[in-house]
């Protein structure tokens, strides 16, 4: 399998209409995109290891500004998606943990595509859910 058809690419599907957070969503398939390349050219661990916390702590700053924004525009589902941002922050800490302990490259390379995997999840089946939202409230900002 080529690299290449293991990146994620921005459609226009994916915004949700603000055009900060779709900045933020499109460098999360950047960041992404990065884990994919050193995972799939068996970049050592300290290489995948900084791949995998940039994307984390830009997730973590994400997820804020999100929960900041949502409740700012009084998004009714505001604090279910903040409890899942915590649900998902937490699992991330316990991967990163799994990743930190594994000895063998296919191991933490799997912790990194399941990082990924799970970003990329919420943003498909729960960023996605407030776009009506936000565009109902075009105007009213």
């Amino acid at each position: 399998m080529e690299e290449d058809e293991l990146e994620l690419e921005w459609k226009d599907f994916l915004a949700v209409g603000v055009p900060e957070m779709d900045a933020e969503h499109q460098k999360f398939i950047l960041r992404v995109n990065e884990l994919n390349s050193a995972i799939v050219a068996a970049k050592d661990k300290p290489t995948v290891r900084h791949a995998l916390e940039l994307m984390l702590a830009e997730a973590a700053s994400h997820f804020e500004h999100e929960e900041q924004l949502l409740s700012k525009w009084k998004y009714p589902e505001a604090a279910n998606h903040a409890a899942k941002h915590a649900k998902l922050a937490a699992h991330f800490g316990n991967l990163l943990r799994e990743f930190e302990q594994a000895e063998f490259s296919f191991v933490w390379a799997v912790k990194g595509l399941q990082v990924k995997q799970l970003l990329v999840k919420h943003l498909l089946q729960e960023d996605l859910k407030y776009r009506g939202f936000l565009q109902s409230q075009q105007g009213k900002r």
